[in-house]
C-alpha cells in the first residue's frame, strides 16, 4: 500500500480513526488514574473514621486506655494555641469528605507541625481530641498499562486503517476511471462493491459512462457518414469545374469546393476517437520538424524549444494539434506565430502564440465547443469551428489541459499543460 497525502478521502479516515483511538485509550488510561486519587481519599476518609472511633472507645473505658503519642485531648484553649480552621491545601478534599461523615455541629481545626494533626470537637465531648491525618497510599501506578495501551492502540490502528483503506478503494477506482473518461479513453464498467451508497454511485456512475459513450459514438457516427457521402458530390464538382468555359467562375468554384472540402476532412478529424498505439516521440525534435514542413508551405514560425529529452507525445497526435493551431493562427491572427516548449514543475508546457487580436474573455469557455463561430470576423472559408474543439480533445486524450490566454502584447496564446507522468 503506497503512502498517500492526509488530503486524500484514505488520509482523512485513517487520521480520524487514529485520533479517535488515541483519545479515547488515553482518556480512559485518565480517567483510571482520577478514580484512583478518588479511592485514595474514600480509604483515607474511612481509617480516619476507624482511628477516631478506636480513640473514643479507650476514653470511654474503665480504666481509660492509654492513647498514642501523637493522639492526645485538650481543652478549647490548647486547641485555639495549636491549630486553626481549614484552609485548603492537599487535605482539603480529605477533611470535607471527612467532615461530612461526623455528626452535626462537630468543629474541626487542623495543625501543621511535622506530622500534620486534625483537632477535633464532638457535640457529645467536652474536650477536643487531636490526631494525625492518616493518608492510605495506593500502589504506586503500575507503568506497565502505558505500553499496554500504545499497544493496543497500535493493533487497533493497523486493523483499522486497512478497512479504511477498503472502503475508500471503491471511490479511488472512480476518480481514476473519470480522469480516464475527461482524456476521452475507454472506461471499463467499475465493480460495483462498498457500502450501499458507493455501490449505488458507482452504478450510476457506470450507467453515465455507457450513455457518453453511445451518445459520443452516434455522433462520431453520423459525422463521418455525413463527411464520407460528401467526398463523392465534391468531387464531380471539382470535376465540372475544371470543365468550365469561365476561368473565374471556375477558379470560384474550386475555392468553394476546397473549403467545403476542408470542412469534410475537419469533420473526419473530430469523428476520429480511437487512440492511437505509437511509441511517443521528443516534442522539441518533432515541432522543428513541423517548422520545416511549414516553412515549405510559406507559413514561418518561431521556435522556442526547451523542454528536453523527456516530453514526448504521440507523433500523430502532437502533428493535429500544432497544425489545427498554425492554422488558426494563420487564418484568425497574425504572424509571426510561436511555438514554444518548457519544462514546470508539474509536468511540461507546449504554447502556440500569434500576434492577431485574441478573444474576449467571455468566450474562451466556448471557443473550444465543436462548431461554435465566435463572429464573423473568426468565420471563414474552410472553417467549421471545430480547430480548437479537435485540439482541446487531443489534448485531453494525451493527458494535458488547454488554456486561452490573451498574451499581455496582443495575440492568442494557447497553452498545453501535460503533466509529467502523462507524456
Amino acid at each position: 500500500m503506497k503512502l498517500r497525502r492526509i488530503d486524500t478521502l484514505f488520509g482523512r479516515i485513517a487520521l480520524l480513526i487514529a485520533a479517535v483511538l488515541v483519545i479515547s485509550h488515553f482518556s480512559w488510561l485518565a480517567i483510571l488514574r482520577m478514580d484512583r486519587r478518588q479511592q485514595q481519599v474514600d480509604y483515607s476518609v474511612e481509617q480516619m473514621l476507624f482511628q477516631l472511633d478506636s480513640i473514643e472507645r479507650a476514653l470511654d473505658a474503665r480504666p481509660p486506655a492509654r492513647l498514642p503519642s501523637l493522639v492526645e485531648t485538650a481543652n478549647t484553649a490548647d486547641a485555639d494555641e495549636h491549630a486553626t480552621a481549614p484552609k485548603g491545601g492537599r487535605s482539603r478534599r480529605l477533611v470535607e469528605q471527612f467532615i461530612s461523615r461526623l455528626p452535626q455541629g462537630t468543629e474541626i481545626r487542623l495543625e501543621d507541625e511535622t506530622t500534620p494533626r486534625i483537632w477535633i470537637k464532638l457535640p457529645s465531648r467536652a474536650d477536643w481530641i487531636a490526631m494525625p491525618i492518616l493518608w492510605v497510599h495506593n500502589p504506586p501506578p503500575d507503568n506497565r498499562l502505558v505500553p499496554g495501551v500504545m499497544l493496543v492502540v497500535g493493533v487497533a490502528i493497523v486493523f483499522a486503517v486497512l478497512i479504511a483503506w477498503q472502503i475508500q478503494r471503491p471511490v479511488r477506482d472512480m476518480a481514476n476511471a473519470a480522469a480516464l473518461l475527461s482524456r476521452q479513453h475507454a472506461v471499463p464498467p467499475l465493480r460495483e462493491r462498498g457500502p450501499h451508497e458507493l455501490r449505488q454511485l458507482i452504478e450510476r456512475f457506470n450507467r453515465m459512462v455507457a450513455d457518453l459513450a453511445r451518445i459520443d459514438q452516434e455522433r462520431n457516427t453520423m459525422l463521418a457518414g455525413i463527411a464520407h457521402d460528401l467526398k463523392t458530390p465534391l468531387a464531380r464538382l471539382r470535376l465540372r469545374a475544371e470543365m468550365l468555359a469561365d476561368p473565374k467562375a471556375a477558379a470560384g468554384v474550386t475555392r468553394d469546393v476546397d473549403s467545403m472540402a476542408a470542412i469534410v476532412e475537419q469533420f473526419l478529424s473530430f469523428a476520429q476517437t480511437s487512440e492511437s498505439t505509437a511509441r511517443p516521440v521528443p516534442v522539441d525534435r518533432r515541432v522543428n520538424e513541423l517548422a520545416a514542413s511549414l516553412a515549405e508551405q510559406e507559413r514561418q514560425v518561431v521556435l522556442s524549444l526547451g523542454a528536453g529529452e523527456g516530453f514526448r507525445m504521440i507523433a500523430t497526435q502532437l502533428d493535429r494539434i500544432v497544425g489545427n493551431l498554425v492554422d488558426n493562427a494563420y487564418a484568425y491572427g497574425k504572424p509571426p506565430v510561436c511555438i514554444a516548449t518548457s519544462r514546470t514543475p508539474d509536468g511540461y508546457m507546449l504554447v502556440v502564440e500569434d500576434q492577431g487580436d485574441g478573444i474576449a474573455d467571455d468566450d474562451k469557455e466556448r471557443a473550444t465547443l465543436p462548431f461554435v463561430r465566435l463572429d464573423p470576423a473568426r468565420g471563414g472559408n474552410a472553417h467549421s469551428g471545430l480547430g480548437l474543439a479537435i485540439v482541446d480533445r487531443l489534448v485531453r486524450q494525451a493527458g494535458g489541459k488547454l488554456n486561452l490566454v490573451n498574451a499581455e502584447g496582443g495575440g492568442l496564446r494557447v497553452e498545453m499543460v501535460f503533466g509529467a507522468a502523462t507524456v
